[in-house]
């Protein structure tokens, strides 16, 4: 390592250090509230089911370099429309003595009101510059009033990028994972980082269980003027099991996982089933670690499959349903379809 690099990291650690640092818990829901529509009706179960090209995102042991299916796509409305995602997954599994899987991620939310100016903080008496009781304190008390006419409106979108790899030591699969995160909220801009490790082993046929270690050495965002906010790292420990039944054309997962973040007390938990009837039909029920229910339908064929996913609205809340649709595909099939078109 030359002069010049160390002076740049060194550089780059004290700028973290001086920066204004405060410790969050949000920041990262777009890693995870993504997924196609296999893991959203199945509440995004999937530390230890690594049947699907998104389940690198919660444990990235998952790299699987014989996944009939390892190119897919979803888009997905959430609250009603409020907010729109996509997610983008595929994998480099011929270029690389490891397999490298590559998640883009996108999400994006439009005319959120901006209320900062909303309220006339002139006081009971609702004359400004008179510096009666209540007059810019910024509670709306009796007498004042709001503007409704300086509701101003701004976007928010994100990006992020997930690239993982795996390698089996013994009976384990161990993997590590880079993020990276973009964020424009409203003319404020920011970008961040994070590592994710996890590992997976069989310990009976039919069986996998999964350990994951997010934010491992905690995430870092930092926004354009200085400020950083850090997440706490979380444990993740998941089980599948496939039930499979000889005389009948169907088999049965179920999946289940606890989530720990550290310095919180309380864990979250996340459950998910699905049917499958001749392997080309999936039903599909889950509830994901914000208690949220959900369900879906999966349709596959021997190269391309269709999964759609429903999550009613929470109750009480008014915020509207979610839906998801996306689809997965063999690349090599559709090249050779392509190329037989043309």
């Amino acid at each position: 390592m030359n002069h010049k690099n160390i002076v740049f990291i060194i550089t780059l650690l004290f700028s973290f250090i001086y920066s204004k640092s405060i410790w969050v818990n949000y920041g990262w829901e777009i890693f995870d509230n993504a997924g196609d529509g296999r893991a959203l009706s199945l509440g995004n179960s999937f530390i230890a089911d690594g049947t699907s090209p998104i389940s690198v995102l919660w444990n990235p042991a998952h790299q699987d370099s014989q996944r009939i299916l390892p190119f897919s796509y979803g888009h997905q409305n959430r609250f009603a429309g409020l907010v729109s995602s996509d997610v983008l997954v595929f994998g480099l599994k011929n270029r690389f003595k490891t397999p490298l899987s590559i998640v883009i991620l996108r999400e994006a939310v439009s005319s959120i009101p901006d209320t900062r100016d909303l309220l006339l903080d002139w006081g009971e008496d609702g004359m400004p510059g008179t510096l009666d009781t209540g007059e810019g304190n910024g509670i709306l008390d009796e007498g004042e009033r709001l503007d409704i006419e300086n509701v101003k409106y701004f976007n928010q979108s994100q990006w992020g990028i997930h690239l993982s790899t795996a390698k089996n030591i013994n009976k384990f699969s161990v993997g590590i994972a880079i993020k990276s995160l973009f964020h424009n909220l409203g003319g404020y801009k920011g970008n961040g980082f994070g590592f994710d490790i996890g590992a997976k082993f069989s310990p009976w046929q039919d069986n996998i269980v999964g350990l994951t270690f997010n934010h491992f050495t905690t995430s870092w965002f930092i926004w354009d003027n200085g400020t950083v906010e850090r997440t706490m790292p979380n444990i993740s420990l998941g089980v599948t099991q496939l039930f499979k039944f000889a005389k009948l054309p169907l088999n049965f997962r179920i999946n289940g996982g606890f989530i720990k973040t550290l310095s919180y007390k309380d864990f979250q938990f996340n459950i998910g089933a699905e049917i499958n009837y001749k392997s080309n039909l999936q039903i599909r029920l889950g509830r994901n670690n914000n208690g949220f229910l959900s369900t879906g339908i999966g349709l596959v064929w021997t190269n391309f499959s269709i999964d759609y996913a429903y999550r009613p609205s929470p109750s009480y809340t008014g915020f509207g349903s979610s839906q998801l649709i996306s689809f997965r595909i063999d690349p090599v099939w559709f090249k050779t379809k392509i190329v037989s078109f043309l």
